[in-house]
């Protein structure tokens, strides 16, 4: 690990939304820092983030990649990649030796170009900064140095937690208010951008597995097929509550998505899906029955449902597995006897209510005491409620360590996040939790 991630994460953590401002000696090493953009939420949070840099005298830029980081960001202050994935590595080299690039900056570290980008940055000893949505929405982002859930550099290990946590203060959140309109309108106008773009960005590849405008059409039919299944779901799933038989909720990943390729070891939903209902049905107890919800942001173009059955009655027990896409996780997960998942944040979210809950994949909070550790087959039978306590711990460090009150998508949100956003960056998180192992 490189000497700058180190100091990042051990640097101090302030709370204080003022200006940047502060000693002569740190003005002085803020101008020597050049931060390169890779990738950053959808928005202008990056720019505005950039121009709050600035005030420091730190330098910025930003890799235009497609139409979409062009309407974000704009033409000034950057530099436009045309060429193919595999030439990426060594442009980028050239470029950060010959603008004296300190920090690499991404959003995610899952796609193509980020993943290069923050290998060489190790390899350089550059400070590497990973913006993520927040472990603990909607009113927290995720910043951390080096990677983010299951690439994250904090450790595993919950004693380390239990001990740090009376060095962390305890953070409130000034609520943002919704979100998901203004990421719809984000989210639609940087893709309109990136296929408008393909003229001049013509060797780009988006890394989705289905095209973004088949997505949109996919969101738009979940949309309609909700409303009108909504009082059919709700009495579907309220009746499977009610019944007083053991529930198990099954949460679905976004489909695509790099926690669930990069970062377990399933291809797909299906293969996920195929291994917890042969469990089910191989060491559930007989009375029990299997709930699966999909992700919120699940495109619909993928036959979940259809598969679930199929699966169901493959094992013999169509009766008792059942596919719900209604209503808010916090009001089934105090209600259900346990919770599998890949690795989502909606697996800690499970966590947070007490619910038993397992991890198939590689997540930050699988760790004894949190989670189920004795595997799939184990839990349906033997699993515990996570240890209020250290949950409680490992969220106020979590929180210090990662969390920046704010959102992306939104004004508010943003006016929250980019001062502190940019004084991390500068400054690191983290002060009094000690060395990471």
């Amino acid at each position: 690990m490189t000497d700058g991630v180190l100091g990042s994460l051990r640097s101090g953590l302030s709370v204080e939304r003022s200006r940047l401002s502060g000693s002569p000696a740190k003005e002085l090493a803020a101008r020597a820092r050049h931060f390169l953009f890779i990738s950053a939420p959808f928005g202008p949070f990056a720019r505005l983030l950039a121009g709050r840099l600035s005030q420091s005298g730190a330098r910025s830029t930003r890799i235009l990649v497609n139409g979409g980081d062009v309407l974000d960001w704009g033409l000034r202050d950057a530099v436009a990649y045309f060429g193919p994935t595999r030439r990426w590595a060594g442009w980028l080299e050239k470029l950060i030796h010959a603008r004296g690039v300190t920090d690499i900056v991404t959003y995610g570290d899952s796609n193509p170009y980020s993943v290069a980008a923050l290998r060489l940055g190790e390899e350089l000893g550059l400070r590497l900064h990973v913006f993520e949505q927040g472990y603990f929405r909607p009113d927290w982002v995720t910043l951390e140095p080096g990677g983010v859930n299951a690439n994250s550099r904090l450790p595993r290990d919950p004693q380390w937690y239990r001990e740090r946590a009376a060095y962390a203060p305890l953070l409130e959140a000034d609520r943002v208010g919704r979100t998901t309109p203004s990421a719809v309108a984000r989210i639609t106008r940087y893709h309109t951008a990136m296929y408008l773009g393909l003229p001049f960005f013509p060797l780009y590849r988006a890394p989705y597995h289905h095209p973004a405008l088949l997505q949109a059409v996919g969101h738009t039919l979940r949309f309609v097929t909700q409303a009108l299944s909504s009082a059919t779901q709700k009495r579907r799933q309220q009746s499977l509550v009610k019944s007083g038989r053991p529930l198990y909720l099954v949460l679905l990943q976004r489909p695509g998505d790099s926690q669930l390729w990069a970062h377990s070891d399933f291809e797909d939903t299906e293969s996920f899906l195929d291994k917890v209902v042969a469990s089910f049905a191989a060491h559930a107890p007989k009375d029990a029955m299997l709930l699966v919800r999909p992700h919120p942001l699940d495109h619909g173009l993928d036959p979940h449902e259809r598969v679930l059955r199929r699966l169901a009655r493959r094992e013999g027990v169509v009766d008792r597995v059942h596919y719900v896409d209604h209503g808010k996780l916090h009001e089934l997960l105090p209600r259900v006897s346990g919770a599998v998942c890949v690795n989502s944040t909606a697996g800690l979210a499970a966590v947070e209510f007490g619910c038993p809950t397992v991890v198939l994949g590689r997540a930050l909070y699988d760790m004894d005491g949190l989670t189920h550790q004795g595997g799939l087959d184990s839990f349906w039978n033997s699993a515990s409620a996570p240890d209020a306590a250290l949950y409680d711990d490992f969220r106020a460090v979590l929180m210090a360590a990662t969390q920046i009150n704010g959102a992306y998508a939104t004004r508010r949100g943003r006016e929250l996040a980019v001062p502190e956003a940019a004084r991390r960056l500068l400054n690191g998180p983290i002060e009094g939790l000690g060395p990471i192992p």
